[in-house]
């Protein structure tokens, strides 16, 4: 009997998703992808939207048309609800059913939850203001220089770095570092915790490096116009904010049974089906996942194999699954064609470590964003091989 596998949300996880189903499963299995926006944006490369003037048009795409003649169904329709005892996804349009669920939603940012946030500080998250947040940065010469992550559940702390490394490089040539303070502030004991040990180290050594203040355990609760405010009574002042506010899950899943306080989906990590599926059909992948660890796309990608391959494998009655093994990888830019790469096995409990700093990086990251487009977001394991 066919079978019909609906994953909501158009980014990573549910591209990554759908391609892997598309792969595995018979055409005459349904896969069907809905999401709330027609198109979406390769956020990873934002860095270069902000400081090499690229247009977010060519890293933007559009999902009808990427999908069309590929065997996977897309569907724009904002989900508003999940209704388990009748398989059915609730959107405003349309109901639709199905025999396998995979939640790859991402996540909301909860602005109201960081008071100014909004009003304030400039966003390296959000395509709706990164112009914006581009046309402030490049016009920034001097004062006190702010970015991170403010209290509330931020899982995200490499963007607002990668903004540290190239405003440094901008003002260095410029001629003007000399008349600015950076500094970067995180709710977090380490810098980029999911790395290791070994991975924290190296960070402290580089941020002294290029001058950068770190302010670690600081929880940022409000900011104003020209002040940030902690929640142990200090006060800051600043000429400008980059801040990645709080995540909270969507609200379309509040009722659905699925989540847990924050929004969120638990699931059982080994094969990321959510822990409070009714039928043992529901899977969630990507940033929407509710478990401890980060919110990154590498990680996203991962989970959506897993997923895609429990699920083919109870159609199928037969194929390989494997186990998810979180593992950090991150390209973070650094200004002037430089990348930081920094490779982790911490979060599994292996061995493995690669820290790799120059040109190779930066490139491949670039690479990496043009196959994911030019192949339709199709990549197979490349997000494995990458810098390898």
């Amino acid at each position: 009997m066919s079978k019909t596998i609906i994953i909501v949300g158009g980014s990573f996880g549910g591209i990554k998703a759908a391609w892997s189903l598309r792969h595995l499963l018979d055409v005459k299995h349904r896969i069907l992808i809905i999401s709330d926006k027609p198109r979406t944006t390769f956020r990873a490369s934002f860095p270069r939207v902000l400081f090499e003037n690229l247009d977010p048009e060519k890293i933007t795409m559009d999902l009808s048309e990427n999908f069309k003649d590929t065997d996977i169904e897309f569907v724009c329709d904002p989900m508003t609800a999940i209704n388990q005892d009748k398989n059915e996804v609730i959107c405003q349009d349309n109901r639709y059913q199905f025999d396998y669920l995979i939640l790859a939603t991402g996540v909301r940012h909860a602005y109201e939850l960081l008071p100014g946030s909004h009003e304030f500080g400039l966003s390296v998250c959000d395509p709706a203001r990164i112009i914006e947040t581009r046309e402030a940065l490049l016009n920034f010469e001097k004062g006190e220089f702010f970015a991170g992550v403010g209290a509330g559940y931020t899982p995200c702390d490499g963007p607002p770095m990668e903004v540290l490394m190239n405003i440094d490089h901008l003002l260095r040539e410029k001629g003007i570092r000399d008349k600015t303070n950076l500094h970067y502030i995180s709710d977090k004991g380490h810098l980029l915790p999911p790395g290791g040990p070994k991975v924290w180290k190296y960070l402290d050594g580089h941020f002294k490096k290029r001058g950068i203040n770190v302010h670690l355990e600081v929880f940022l609760v409000k900011l104003d116009k020209n002040r940030l405010y902690f929640k142990d009574g200090k006060t800051m002042p600043y000429d400008m904010c980059l801040l990645v506010p709080p995540y909270r899950g969507i609200p379309a899943m509040e009722n659905s049974g699925l989540t847990d306080e924050r929004g969120f989906v638990p699931v059982h990590m080994k094969n990321m089906l959510a822990k409070e599926s009714e039928h043992g059909n529901i899977y969630a992948v990507g940033d929407c996942v509710g478990n401890p660890g980060p919110k990154q796309g590498h990680l996203a990608f991962m989970q959506a194999t897993v997923a895609a391959e429990h699920i083919a494998w109870r159609v199928n009655q037969k194929g390989l699954v494997r186990m998810y093994l979180p593992e950090f990888r991150c390209v973070m830019d650094q200004g002037g064609g430089i990348g930081l790469y920094t490779y982790s096995q911490y979060m599994s409990e292996g061995d493995g470590l690669k820290i790799e700093i120059g040109e190779e990086p930066y490139k491949s990251k670039i690479r990496f964003e043009e196959i994911f487009m030019e192949k339709k977001g199709d990549i197979g394991e490349l997000h494995h091989q990458m810098m390898k």
